[in-house]
């Protein structure tokens, strides 16, 4: 079985598309107007979404020991991307990791190629590492996890699901194996991690190259690492590019199985000529065994100043957005009854304070 046919096992049966509903609205009010978009409801299908977007940042060792380990991501980036694809929009970025702060190395993490949805992109980027370097038996890879979560120039997408792949032949330096760039430590980066919604999937190359283990401190694992401390995700080893397409297809397939937040949201900017009020988020523990539908009720929509107002709500589990809906309000220069009647409130309220002030200027006058 090829590694894309395997994988496409882990991920199971096709499922149907996650939905909003109704997938259109327009409607016309005047400034100061409400409009509903009613019955709003999402559908989160059984099995695995196929418009979902995932985001895939490939973090890779390549210090002198990391040859073969390369060539295997290298091998695998084209397979795991295709197996991918039935989820939705994949796209994919590629960085490495050395050991400035103690071997000298040119860099402790370098971004060579920011998230895309042009796999191309990232196969070119993945082609040009190359393993040298390193010296002492420790890496920089829970910086480079960090600043991968955290660096705006890796490009994540607004409403992806991120997911870190790092692959590794050796420990990390950290608070208690010194001295690790930016002052990380397996705390710290659990929490950077987790609190951004990464899933982490990390691949021991060890197997491969002989040297002691991506794991060998103990930084990785559900134990007392990072899958202990409220990460998600999966550690592995592998020995070949099957391993790694299967591992990654498996763990992300696993990572949208089950959510806890459904909520609506605006997908891109707010429109700044009508104001939108979304309805509340369902909470639990939920999973993809069988379809799910969640009425939300009504969307409520408030003229703020003429023109046409175009937004697009989305449906979202867990962050991760799964279904994209499109609306268009045309908000009148007229203003609506009620702001009339408002208005005429508030100009009488003018009118009489101003009688009153002339009133009593002409008493003072008289006396």
């Amino acid at each position: 079985m090829t590694s894309v046919a395997a994988a496409a096992v882990l991920l199971g049966a096709a499922a149907k598309a996650d939905s909003l509903a109704p997938s259109s609205f327009s409607a016309t009010i005047g400034v100061g107007g409400v409009t509903d978009i009613t019955d709003k409801l999402g559908v989160i299908s059984a099995g695995s979404p196929t418009t979902a977007l995932a985001d895939v940042m490939f973090i890779v060792d390549t210090t002198g020991s990391m040859s073969g380990g390369i060539a295997d991501v290298d091998a695998a980036l084209a397979g795991t991307v295709a197996a991918l694809a039935p989820l939705g929009s994949i796209a994919t970025g590629a960085a490495e990791y050395k050991d400035k702060t103690n071997a000298g190395d040119p860099f402790d993490y370098q971004l060579d190629q920011a998230i895309t949805t042009n796999s191309a992109l990232t196969q070119t980027a993945i082609n040009g590492l190359t393993a040298g370097g390193g010296g002492d038996d420790p890496e920089q890879g829970l910086f480079a996890l960090t600043t991968a979560t955290t660096d705006s120039a890796t490009g994540w997408r607004a409403g992806a699901k991120k997911i870190e792949v790092i692959v590794g032949d050796a420990p990390s330096h950290d608070d208690v194996h010194p001295t690790a760039a930016g002052g990380v430590s397996v705390g710290s980066t659990a929490t950077t991690l987790s609190s951004n919604g990464v899933t982490l999937i990390a691949l021991n190359a060890s197997g491969i190259t002989g040297d002691s283990g991506l794991d060998s401190f103990s930084q990785f694992d559900s134990t007392t690492g990072l899958l202990s401390m409220g990460v998600a995700g999966s550690l592995s080893d592998f020995t070949n590019s099957t391993d790694i397409t299967n591992a990654i297809v498996a763990a992300v397939g696993s990572s949208f199985a089950t959510y806890s937040t459904v909520s609506l949201g605006l997908v891109g900017p707010a429109p700044s000529n009508c104001g939108v009020s979304l309805p509340s988020a369902f909470t639990g523990s939920f999973d993809r065994s069988i379809d799910r539908s969640f009425g939300f009720g009504d969307v409520g929509v408030t003229g703020v100043s003429a023109g046409v107002c175009s937004f697009d709500i989305g449906l979202f589990a867990d962050g991760v957005l799964l279904a994209t809906e499109s609306d268009s309000i045309t908000v009148t220069g007229v203003p609506e009854p009620s702001t009339w009647a408002a208005m005429l409130i508030g100009f009488a309220a003018l009118g009489y304070m101003g009688y009153r002030t002339r009133a009593k200027a002409a008493f003072r006058s008289a006396a």
